[in-house]
């Protein structure tokens, strides 16, 4: 066995997990209620299990609806385990304990962090005061804190009826149970404030509640911080205390860390800059206070890492969250020696961009967001509208000519060839990937390579003619007489006509290896791939300085990414001079004026009075777009034969877009 101690089984209360893999709560549980998301929910679960976790959870369901529930989901009477409600949650662990996974579902309450909903009380937590956005906070007194440990009784039994196993109770980040427990929210002076013995006074009762109600063979299992992440917060050695009290009412904790109105910073959900397994030393601490199992999430995305948490003792399990919307198959992939085949999750936040209620400003496309929650860049069959299943079926094997060996090419060629199609892929470089080739040489980029690497290697092990250092033509499609035809061309650097361009390197370029660019670093343009880039430059001992004519940086991008992303600019000392724009660049230098902005009636007017600069640099680079690659020569040349663009050439875009596009495509191809 590859992993012996990822897959040696554990006893869990009195329960044995097959493997020490567990899939985090992702789903709300009561979006099933919801018609145009509940196959979409069944399928994520579904998938979690049979893709080989010991452990599946079915995500965050308040235990009422006045003063728990913080999202406007229809209410559940959990004092009525039957009807159709009832049988819509019951359908998540039939499906769990069909593929013989232990079924949990999580039980919280939102307590201070709550934003109440039309006709709800003033949030509950542990003090008053007024917050941040003005709301204020209800102090509990011990009718509340009785109500609380009744609800997580009933809906616990409730969950107990409809078939789970168990029950996640959610203790940590910054929910009512966390409130109380930490000391930066508990300012009581009561005997439910003060010491930690007088903290955990409410969460036990809770806990205590929860047993006392469902028995002996129910699993209960706390979910919680190894700390706050911010000054004042709870720290792991009074978790370890805490979690020693829980002894002989819950069966197994696990570590996560962080506040969910501050993700990011806290690494509630841990960026693409933050170490792996970010959160097992903290586990390890907390391990050393209990003999319970202890399991630990936070960017553990290979059985490798997996495997060496455990075998060094830090913790009993691990618990895996995007990386289950990633690649559903992790454990049996790990099992069956087939980690080469492991989609390792980016952490890039597709699946889960930021919370509204957090402040995050997340683009409106029409889309309700409980819908967009669970996609994935690198996994084009996570949160489909319909399962691959229902996808029409090929009425024959088709010859299939793919054009360009980027992500998207690749990923149409891996799934046409999946589908019986007999396919050629054409790419005029010497290697495949495309524009990914660029993190051979990133320092930040090491799970987007291993992306990029892992559709080489699913491309080399299937029965794909692949011909590299072939520029496509007319001729190519004239010769191969395809059946169908994928053109993913791919995008070429936009170079604006601002003089001196000419003496500066476009964003690629800073990428190619025994590159010497000097000290100073000017990146024109602060887009994604700008910032990006100069990230890259300040850790590899480059002064960068951003110019970008709007008035913020990576404006493209949203939500917690972009909130990561500048975090880690400023902490390597990325400079940044907004709302100038470039207008004219030379061997040691740039010349920038204020920027212009195009009001309505095409009227531009200046945004600043300040004056004309130069900016010294001993290489300048210029990130200002790419252009697609022109398709129209190959398109007239396939004539009536099926034609698909993806990719860049379609529309520069990112790479989650040329991955749902590839797959697509070849879906489409019949």
């Amino acid at each position: 066995m590859p992993y012996p101690h990822l897959f040696a089984p554990l006893v869990v209360g009195r329960r044995e997990m097959k493997n020490r893999i567990m899939c985090a709560p992702m789903v709300f549980g009561a979006v099933v209620f919801f018609p145009s998301i509940a196959s979409r929910a069944y399928r994520k679960i579904e998938a979690a299990a049979k893709g080989g976790a010991a452990k599946v959870c079915v995500g965050e369901t308040s235990v009422n609806h006045e003063d728990a529930e913080r999202m406007p989901f229809d209410p559940i009477d959990f004092g009525s385990p039957s009807g159709p409600k009832f049988e819509a949650i019951r359908r998540y662990a039939e499906l769990i304990k069909k593929h013989g996974a232990i079924a949990l579902i999580e039980l919280s309450h939102a307590g201070a962090e709550k934003k109440p909903l039309p006709g709800q009380p003033n949030p509950w937590g542990p003090s008053a005061y007024v917050r941040q956005d003005g709301q204020q906070v209800d102090a509990m007194d011990q009718s509340m804190m009785a109500k609380v440990c009744s609800d997580f009784a009933t809906a616990a039994l409730y969950m107990r009826e409809a078939g789970f196993d168990g029950i996640l109770v959610h203790a940590g980040h910054g929910w009512l149970l966390s409130q109380f427990l930490s000391p930066l929210w508990n300012k009581r002076t009561d005997e439910f404030g003060g010491s930690l013995e007088n903290r955990a006074r409410f969460p036990l009762a809770v806990f205590r509640a929860i047993r006392k109600a469902v028995g002996p063979d129910f699993l209960i299992e706390a979910r919680l911080n190894g700390r706050d992440g911010v000054p004042g917060g709870i720290e792991p050695d009074e978790v370890g205390q805490f979690v020693h009290m829980l002894e002989g009412i819950v069966d197994t904790v696990h570590i996560s860390v962080g506040l969910y109105n501050n993700p990011v910073r806290t690494n509630q959900f841990s960026s693409m800059f933050a170490p792996h397994a970010c959160n097992a030393e903290l586990s390890a601490i907390v391990k050393k206070y209990t003999n319970m199992p202890v399991g630990v999430v936070g960017g553990i995305n290979s059985p490798d890492l997996a495997e060496s948490i455990i075998a060094q003792g830090k913790a009993d399990y691990v618990v895996l969250g995007r990386q289950m919307i990633a690649d559903p198959e992790f454990p049996n992939k790990a099992l069956d020696g087939r980690e080469r085949e492991i989609r390792r999750c980016v952490r890039c936040y597709t699946c889960f961009p930021g919370s509204p209620e957090a402040g995050y400003v997340i683009p409106d496309n029409g889309q309700p967001m409980i819908e967009k929650v669970g996609s994935c860049a690198i996994n084009p069959v996570a949160n489909l509208p319909v399962p691959p299943e229902d996808f029409p079926k090929p009425a024959a094997s088709r010859k299939v000519l793919v054009i360009g060996g980027g992500p998207a090419g690749m990923q149409a060629a891996i799934t046409a060839a999946d589908r019986g199609h007999r396919v050629t892929l054409v790419e005029q470089a010497h290697k495949l990937g495309g524009i990914l080739k660029f993190t051979d040489n990133d320092v930040c980029k090491e799970d987007l390579r291993n992306f990029k690497d892992l559709l080489v290697y699913e491309v080399e092990r299937r029965n794909i003619d692949v011909r590299l250092g072939v520029t496509a033509s007319p001729a190519t499609i004239e010769e191969e007489k395809p059946e169908a035809v994928v053109l993913a061309l791919g995008s070429v650097p936009l170079a604006p006509p601002i003089p001196g361009i000419e003496h500066a390197l476009h964003v690629l370029a800073v990428y190619e290896e025994g590159r010497s660019l000097g000290r100073r670093v000017v990146v024109v343009g602060g887009g994604l791939a700008g910032c990006e880039t100069a990230l890259r430059l300040a850790k590899t001992g480059h002064e960068v300085t951003i110019v970008e004519m709007l008035d913020r940086v990576a404006a493209e991008s949203y939500g917690m990414y972009r909130e990561a992303l500048l975090l880690e600019m400023e902490r390597v000392g990325v400079a940044t001079i907004t709302s100038m724009r470039c207008v004219e660049m030379a061997p040691d230098g740039v010349r920038l004026e204020p920027a212009t902005c195009v009001t309505e009636g095409d009227n531009a007017m200046d945004t600043k009075e300040q004056s004309s600069l130069w900016l010294e640099a001993d290489t300048v680079v210029y990130a200002l777009g790419m252009c697609p690659v022109d398709t129209s020569e190959l398109k007239r040349a396939a004539g009536e034969i099926p034609c698909f663009e993806i990719g860049d050439c379609a529309r520069p875009g990112r790479v989650d877009a040329a991955i749902k596009q590839g797959f697509l495509a070849a879906m489409n191809i019949l």
